[in-house]
């Protein structure tokens, strides 16, 4: 798991293996962005579950990057929530949908891609397979007329990153 921000992270596939260590790092919420359906539920300590299927080998749908970010944004918007955004590898899907949710947010679309891709070193947000300029408006133009005023400031406080010792 990598720590995005105070409130969100991403990673590989949530697995009931996984499970374990995701709630004791705080998660409460998991959103599944793969092609696979969870294997993991509500019954396994989790507030919130859902699975958003998509591919990472053809461009994102634009009804489906919506139905992603307003997923995640239910989740985020939760008092005290953490959310892990998952996909089999953590590499392509994962990142991407949450990078989008960030430049829903205001943030600017190189922070967004730095915060996520120097805390986690496999993934590539915003992949040329799955997004382009179209899908950046489009989660800008939707997150200005859905997510504010948002619920939690700290959504877009970058999660320090550890120095080595």
């Amino acid at each position: 798991m990598y720590r995005i921000t105070q409130c969100l992270s991403v990673g590989p596939f949530a697995s009931p293996e996984r499970a374990e260590k995701l709630r004791a790092a705080g998660v409460t919420h998991v959103l599944n962005v793969s092609d696979t359906p969870s294997d993991i539920s509500t019954a396994d300590g989790f507030a919130g579950v859902a699975f958003v299927p998509m591919s990472d080998s053809r461009r994102l749908l634009p009804s489906t990057a919506v139905r992603a970010i307003d997923t995640l944004h239910e989740f985020v918007a939760v008092p005290d929530s953490h959310v892990y955004v998952h996909c089999v590898a953590g590499m392509i899907r994962s990142p991407t949908i949450l990078w989008l949710y960030l430049l829903a947010l205001g943030v600017p679309l190189q922070d967004a891609r730095d915060w996520i891709e120097t805390r986690s070193p496999v993934a590539t947000a915003g992949h040329h397979r799955m997004v382009d300029r179209e899908h950046v408006f489009l989660a800008q133009k939707h997150g200005r007329a859905h997510f504010f005023p948002h619920p939690r400031a700290d959504i877009i406080v970058p999660f320090p990153i550890a120095e080595e010792e």
